[in-house]
């Protein structure tokens, strides 16, 4: 099951945070913030997911400890590089042709586009630090409405995986 309750709390409280700011660096900390918990919140997701496949289909602990390794190696969120690549190291090429042809298109079209975008907006924070105030990042609200965006598709692509006895 994908956690939500905490990361929503974490989003609201930071878009509080926000709103309250007294300075443009501060709502800057804010937003950079918000982004870096949303991605944070993204591969641990993508990864509950991949490990929770991988519990209901291989029952060898061997073949368990390495797909649990390939994931630890994993260190990103985009659809197709990374988190398509972890679910067919368990379910292979054909189980995720009949996998993606199950999900609501729309839903995993939207979760590939919103993952696209945050993934270079997290490389460029994650890699520089806030110098002055001319910089532009998303507000948490915005950031709050990317998280529902990639909830809706991540719950989507969980429950075909069940239903389809992934």
């Amino acid at each position: 099951m994908i956690a939500k309750s905490y990361l929503q709390k974490t989003l609201d409280k930071l878009e509080k945070l926000y709103n309250g700011s007294i300075s443009t660096a501060e709502g800057l900390f804010y937003s950079k913030l918000a982004l870096l918990e949303l991605c944070g919140w993204i591969e641990e997701s993508m990864d509950e997911i991949v490990q929770t496949c991988c519990h209901r289909m291989i029952k060898d602990k061997k073949e368990r400890k390495e797909i649990t390794e390939f994931i630890s190696k994993n260190h990103s969120f985009e659809y197709d590089p990374h988190f398509r690549r972890m679910l067919g190291q368990i379910i292979g090429r054909k189980g995720l042709i009949t996998f993606e042809k199950k999900v609501d298109l729309a839903k995993l079209q939207r979760l590939q586009a919103t993952l696209s975008i945050l993934k270079k907006a997290r490389d460029n924070e994650a890699h520089t630090h806030i110098k002055g105030t001319t910089k532009r990042l998303d507000a948490p609200s915005v950031t709050k409405a990317n998280y529902l965006l990639i909830y809706n598709g991540l719950i989507e692509i969980d429950e075909k995986l069940k239903k389809i006895g992934f």
